[in-house]
């Protein structure tokens, strides 16, 4: 049994990455690093804004934007040291008018990174865009402007949740191994918002909606990957690549645009193989329907 699984998991994979291989994977992946380095910068903008908007009805955590230092903690050490301090100054500078001329600006440039994405998906599953370019502005805009509640709420998760826990702590004291285990729930759940959040890429941005199902193991495959690229590119910029030496004060946005890139790569493959497992049962119904 557990051979057979084997043997059509290595099928699948290989189904995938040679579709890559044979297609414009790794090039929509450049487009997708480089349209995303320019997009979460806009995002951010608006991010402030929206904070500072909703601190009207939430009070303080409304305003927090904790759930951004906790996907930068996410993030390998060199790219979060080279996002970090700029980002920390876009949002030093929050602003709570949301219907300013640079803001829609900052929301169309940031939706412009939505785009590319859907753009690979579309290309990855083979599906042709029937929708006209001003609904898929709209819907991109949308997308944004979800992402942006999203975040809000999980930073107020974020800055509450460490007062819960000090609640329980007070009245179920933990041990060592409890509180380990508490430490790698925690891991869990970011890998879980991570998956609920390409789940949710996969399915509404292309031009076919597909069932959950079908996107499940690429999405699946795509988290687990990106987690083992974040734990390992550390350890190659720190080991292997040497990238001042070459760039100079510009090694730290290279090694960025390089880890946006793997990612672009790492989300794309998620696609294939959701695309291949789909060819292969085409491909099984008519025989089946033969015998």
């Amino acid at each position: 049994m557990f051979r057979n699984w084997a043997v059509f998991a290595g099928r699948v994979l290989y189904g995938a990455g040679r579709a890559m291989i044979n297609s414009l994977s790794f090039e929509l992946a450049g487009h997708i690093a480089y349209t995303g380095l320019l997009a979460i910068f806009p995002f951010l903008i608006f991010l402030a804004a929206l904070a500072g908007f909703l601190a009207g009805f939430l009070g303080e955590y409304g305003g927090s934007l904790a759930s951004v230092q906790a996907m930068l903690d996410l993030l390998p050490e060199d790219v979060g040291a080279t996002l970090g301090p700029v980002i920390n100054e876009v949002l030093a500078r929050r602003d709570g008018g949301l219907l300013t001329l640079g803001l829609i600006g900052a929301l169309w440039v940031a939706s412009s990174g939505i785009n590319a994405l859907r753009i690979a998906l579309n290309a990855s599953y083979g599906f042709s865009e029937p929708r006209p370019w001003w609904l898929i502005r709209l819907g991109n805009l949308g997308a944004i402007l979800l992402g942006g509640f999203v975040f809000i709420l999980l930073s107020v998760a974020i800055v509450l949740g460490p007062l819960i826990w000090q609640g329980l702590l007070w009245l179920f004291p933990l041990s060592n191994a409890e509180r380990w285990a508490f430490s790698l729930f925690r891991y869990g759940i970011a890998a879980l918002v991570l998956t609920a959040g390409l789940l949710a890429l996969h399915r509404w941005l292309p031009g076919r909606h597909l069932a959950w199902r079908h996107l499940l193991p690429g999405v699946l495959a795509t988290t687990v990957l990106w987690l083992i690229l974040a734990g390992l590119f550390s350890l190659y910029v720190a080991r292997l690549g040497n990238y001042s030496a070459t760039y100079g004060s510009l090694g730290g946005v290279i090694v960025t645009l390089v880890f946006f890139y793997a990612s672009a790569v790492l989300f794309i493959f998620g696609a294939e193989v959701n695309a291949a497992l789909l060819r292969r049962k085409q491909v099984k119904k008519p025989a089946d329907a033969t015998t």
